[in-house]
């Protein structure tokens, strides 16, 4: 594998309260990979098709055959990743899209088990795999740390009380990375099931006329994930460092469909115009893939 490139799953939710007391209808269908878009006020067009890596069906129920659950999108999106990550790679899933479309329930989930979201079931899958390792020559470590961009500043959610903005660096080999940002070891699931729920809590989230949970805030949860190999032959030791990046991106939003104001306002001027930034990196990466053919390693949801 070689460079980086973008795979695209796109996915249809339930109507919320809202939606229903405003008698919306549905403008979506799927059928494989294909997601078809028609427009109610022009019922003669021809409904729009788009091509995705991926297209969820999850407006319905389980009764429905159909239907995508949460496992079904972490079996496609998820295993692949960790894949990567075992390999050596350097992996990010990331949920993109408007406020209230789903983001935080698709990255997250719920605190039931078959509504676990991408990073709990990731973070379950990982320590699994770890503890099914036989050799005594490979041993693993893994780190965590857990941010959220707000308003254009980085806050640490694992250190919630710290004052203080966090600091963007640039390391010569190692990349952007965030200055004193915690970077806590974990031994299982467990532990990172109490971190996640710690920093959860500590998220910036307030109530929209879209949405009454609106994440304000973008999440990067990372995982830094280090295999070390021991070769008897030479007494050497390798080793191998992947970093999984698992993002819940807040929405974008108008501010006339969710009621902002003051802060609120203020808040989703700095969201969108983070996104606008976003699409642009997203557009160079999908130019770089059509000139020199990279192959898959990243994979925004």
């Amino acid at each position: 594998m070689s460079g980086a490139s973008v795979k695209v799953a796109v996915r249809v939710r339930p109507f919320n309260a809202r939606e229903i007391s405003h008698d919306a209808k549905c403008v979506i269908q799927m059928q494989g990979n294909s997601t078809c878009i028609s427009n109610p006020k022009q019922p003669k067009d021809a409904a729009k098709s788009f091509t995705f890596d991926y297209s969820y069906w999850s407006h319905t129920t389980e009764e429905d055959p159909n239907f995508a659950s949460q496992r079904r999108v972490y079996q496609d999106i998820g295993e692949e990743m960790l894949l990567h990550a075992f390999e050596g790679y350097n992996v990010c899933i990331f949920a993109y899209g408007q406020t209230g479309a789903g983001k935080s329930y698709t990255m997250m989930g719920k605190p039931e088990s078959e509504q676990h979201g991408i990073i709990p079931q990731l973070c379950e899958d990982l320590f699994t795999r770890i503890s099914e390792n036989k050799s005594p020559q490979l041993s693993f470590s893994v780190e965590v740390s857990y941010m959220e961009i707000y308003c254009e500043r980085v806050r640490d959610l694992l250190r919630p009380k710290s004052k203080g903005n966090l600091r963007v660096r640039e390391h010569p080999i190692l990349g952007p990375y965030v200055e004193d940002l915690s970077k806590l070891a974990v031994t299982s699931y467990n532990d990172i099931a109490d971190l996640m729920d710690c920093g959860n809590k500590a998220r910036t989230v307030a109530a929209t006329n879209m949405n009454e949970t609106s994440s304000r805030s973008h999440a990067v949860f990372t995982i830094v994930f280090t295999q070390k190999r021991h070769d008897e032959m030479t007494n050497l030791d390798t080793e191998k460092v992947s970093k999984i990046s698992l993002v819940d991106l807040a929405g974008s939003e108008r501010a006339d469909s969710s009621g902002a104001k003051g802060t609120r306002l203020k808040e989703g001027a700095n969201i969108n115009k983070s996104l606008t930034t976003l699409g642009k990196v997203i557009s160079a990466l999908a130019e770089m893939v059509s000139v020199w053919g990279y192959s898959s390693a990243v994979c925004p949801v």
